[in-house]
């Protein structure tokens, strides 16, 4: 079909509703066919075509070296070369009619809605491109009465266009978090004369278009907004001469959050470097390692819980960790680190010597901190506990969580924690397949928490357990019964809470006794101990 048909059909199929002047179908063909070279003939294109084929495909190269010209074959690849861009020309033409004869056949209804009166449109500038825009404008000879833009590139460009003589209304990512930030650091009194508001906005534009960036940039704003001028312009230059990319840009960021935490708050946040990526982690793990591990110390257990409690708070604030579960009291149950938090903590705390060099990452979560614990990377968790069996001496490790460690029960493995980790204060026996405590469990005379929920033990198992440094004794299910009457069950089977220790009388430090069941005796003595 010839040119000239497909514009005729083109202007038949939209002769009832759409019609675009002669001047744009001008425009169109100009943009599909530019003007040849020096307006040279098209037939001296042609001919261009073929000589720039010749020089690919005009010589074939046989074995003994001699060449064999193909003239033919030479025409008939710049014939289908010619072909193929007549037809890429065509269906291109198709494209740009058929698109602004919508975009103006759009105009055309509200016109007809708006009767005689000037139409007032909103146009949005997202994901097509700005010349693309500029254009349509022109073409239908109208003004948009309100433009939406989304990123500050184009925000500048909408500016200058239309030369307003006030900033447009910002519906960009950028504005968006720009509008949050401002709205933070009003609420806190701070010096005019040192306190440069537009930084704010220069910062989140290096951010773009990062989302992830700009959002932890918000976070610390939230946590701390006085920020110093020479901290923020710091944090601007650093983000100008850093490459644009998502790593890059999202390292400095976390740098200017990182480094206005409190020391002991940045040793929890690097301890959690031990986790694999995307585990989810309880808080209430946390609360208890980061005590028993000396991460966070206060004077007695219950100022160290609420310090800990504040600590996990503020690493949620501030977007290094995000929350996976909120309890019915809007509590943050458990929580995620995300990838390039966990990338970024792991590389300092590899430098600091808190993730262990020589231990598997799929089993450091397992052990104390500073574990000094050497193995193979292809090793088992039954493979620490074959060297423990087999080590003389102690071990020094203070921490050991066996929950998800997938270690099949043995009892004799319980034993060997209880007669060689004798300077442990965290034990978690949770999710294992075990049915008795052995009575060696009592040598573990520095334990402070011992989690013995989702096991198999039955309700007199707790009750010989004499720690008199014990703080926390946890036992029951993972998720207790919402009506919190009648027994727990697991699938079918009455899980039974576990007896009180007959010694709780002198296990002086206890804080919490979660499903827990005495006599009345028992009762009156927990009483008498403040539990």
């Amino acid at each position: 079909m010839k040119l000239k048909d497909h514009l005729e059909q083109a202007e038949e199929q939209g002769a009832n509703q759409i019609c675009l002047d002669n001047v744009h179908y001008a425009q169109i063909l100009l943009e599909v066919f530019p003007k040849t070279r020096n307006n040279e003939p098209m037939h001296n294109q042609q001919q261009g075509i073929k000589e720039g084929t010749k020089s690919i495909t005009g010589t074939t190269t046989l074995d003994d070296g001699d060449q064999i010209k193909d003239p033919d074959s030479q025409d008939q690849i710049c014939k289908e070369a010619v072909i193929d861009e007549s037809t890429w020309k065509i269906n291109r033409l198709q494209m740009i009619i058929k698109s602004k004869m919508m975009i103006k056949g759009i105009i055309e209804k509200i016109q007809s809605y708006l009767e005689h009166e000037q139409a007032m449109f909103v146009l949005r500038i997202d994901q097509i491109g700005w010349e693309e825009t500029i254009d349509a404008l022109r073409l239908l000879d109208c003004v948009a009465g309100a433009v939406i833009v989304t990123t500050s590139k184009k925000t500048q460009q909408v500016k200058e266009y239309f030369s307003l003589q006030q900033e447009p209304m910002d519906y960009s990512r950028v504005g968006l978090y720009h509008d949050i930030v401002l709205e933070i650091t009003s609420q806190q009194k701070m010096e005019e004369s040192s306190y440069d508001s537009h930084i704010f906005r220069a910062i989140l534009d290096k951010c773009e278009p990062y989302e992830l960036c700009m959002n932890i940039f918000a976070h610390a704003l939230y946590a701390n907004p006085k920020r110093s001028n020479a901290v923020l312009h710091n944090l601007y230059c650093t983000l100008q001469a850093s490459p644009r990319s998502l790593g890059s840009i999202a390292k400095k960021i976390l740098q200017f959050s990182y480094s206005n935490l409190p020391e002991e708050y940045k040793s929890c946040l690097l301890s959690l470097a031990i986790y694999p990526h995307g585990h989810c982690i309880r808080r209430s793990t946390l609360i208890g390692r980061w005590i028993v591990e000396g991460l966070i110390t206060k004077e007695d257990w219950p100022s160290s819980v609420d310090q800990a409690n504040k600590c996990f708070d503020a690493l949620i604030d501030q977007w290094f960790i995000y929350p996976a579960h909120v309890g019915v009291t809007e509590q943050v149950k458990t929580c995620v680190v995300g990838e390039l938090v966990h990338g970024f903590i792991t590389k300092i705390a590899t430098k600091k010597g808190i993730l262990e060099t020589g231990l598997p990452h799929h089993l450091a979560c397992h052990f104390s901190i500073f574990s000094n614990v050497r193995l193979k990377s292809y090793a088992r968790i039954g493979t620490f506990f074959h060297a423990l069996a087999n080590t003389p001496g102690e071990s020094l490790l203070k921490v050991l969580d066996l929950e998800g460690s997938g270690i099949s029960y043995r009892h004799h493995v319980i034993k060997d924690i209880c007669n060689k980790m004798l300077l442990l204060k965290y034990l978690s026996l949770r999710g294992i397949c075990i049915d008795q405590l052995p009575s060696e469990i009592n040598n573990l005379q520095e334990l402070e928490v011992l989690d013995i929920r989702d096991t198999h033990l039955p309700p007199y198992a707790t009750r010989h357990v004499r720690l008199l440094k014990l703080k926390r004794l946890l036992a029951g299910p993972t998720d207790p019964s919402p009506s919190n009457t009648g027994p727990y069950t697991d699938n079918g089977v009455e899980v039974k809470s576990v007896q009180i220790p007959e010694m709780i009388g002198k296990m002086l430090y206890m804080e919490v006794l979660s499903n827990v069941k005495g006599s009345s005796q028992d009762l009156k003595t927990l009483e008498s101990c403040g539990i």
